[in-house]
């Protein structure tokens, strides 16, 4: 197994569980050599997935056979799956503490549930509290009300504790719900913080939100990066371009099987005018 019982009862009472050695580090090494070389200032520090489905490296990695065995695995757990346009790989994106469950125009989860949205971060580089490189999230925050996340987010007091311990190659997975931020390194380094990460939601109703908050993000500022110069422009210019077809047909195969399905702007449904 991939996700196994540990792995969930982590996720459940902590918010996130780390599943290690997701990636070898040969591929660790390929896939930063090869996010080097796209993401250029011209191309911005937040990968076009049209751009990621033209490497072979990166497709692999993407959808490994380690992917398709965690899905099965959460399939298991919580059901079928919903994937959505949002894959890339992040370069030096480190931004303060913040919720993501903003995203949507009401919430769908209660303090306890099971929830709709879990984020996915493949670290390519070790991070601790000193060096950073990865992600710092309060302990079970996603078990609290909105109101009381948001103070932590005004309020809250970093400690070594919150630093999330992964090796490079480890794969970090959240609750949309914790107050999480980028690990803030108090030394300089010249080894550049990048992650492959991709969203996966666990219920139907999250998705016409999701994808017109994603569609949005191209001219309103409405994530904490957004006013920041990790601005992702031509990232979610190119969000509206990709397709079930045009994954399947770059990666030269079905890559979407029973328990995993895909959501792109096409699938948006947009209210008639009253």
């Amino acid at each position: 197994m991939v996700f196994d019982a540990k792995h969930f009862d982590d996720f459940t009472k902590k918010g996130y569980c780390v599943i290690e050695g997701y990636l070898d580090q040969e591929t660790v090494q390929s896939l930063r050599e090869v996010s080097q070389k796209v993401l250029t200032s011209e191309v911005g520090g937040t990968m076009p997935p049209s751009r990621l489905l033209e490497s072979e490296e990166l497709k692999k990695a993407l959808f490994s056979e380690k992917f398709y065995a965690m899905v099965a695995d959460l399939n298991d757990k919580v059901g079928p799956l919903l994937m959505y346009p949002n894959f890339t790989v992040r370069k030096q994106l480190v931004i303060n503490w913040h919720i993501d469950d903003r995203m949507l125009s009401k919430p769908v989860n209660k303090p306890g549930d099971f929830p709709a949205i879990l984020m996915f971060n493949v670290y390519l580089q070790d991070n601790d509290p000193v060096n950073g490189g990865g992600a710092d999230i309060v302990p079970s925050s996603h078990l609290l009300p909105r109101d009381e996340r948001e103070e932590l987010i005004r309020s809250h007091e970093f400690v070594p504790e919150d630093t999330v311990q992964n090796k490079a190659g480890d794969l970090v997975i959240f609750d949309y719900r914790d107050v999480h931020r980028g690990t803030q390194p108090q030394v300089e380094s010249d080894v550049d913080r990048l992650a492959l990460q991709w969203t996966f939601s666990t219920d139907e109703a999250v998705t016409q939100d999701y994808l017109k908050y994603l569609r949005a993000r191209l001219t309103e500022k409405l994530h904490i990066s957004d006013f920041t110069n990790h601005k992702a422009t031509n990232y979610f210019a190119d969000l509206p371009h990709i397709t079930r077809e045009l994954i399947e047909e770059s990666c030269g195969k079905p890559v979407f099987p029973e328990g995993l399905e895909y959501r792109g702007f096409a699938d948006i449904v947009e209210q008639d005018a009253r």
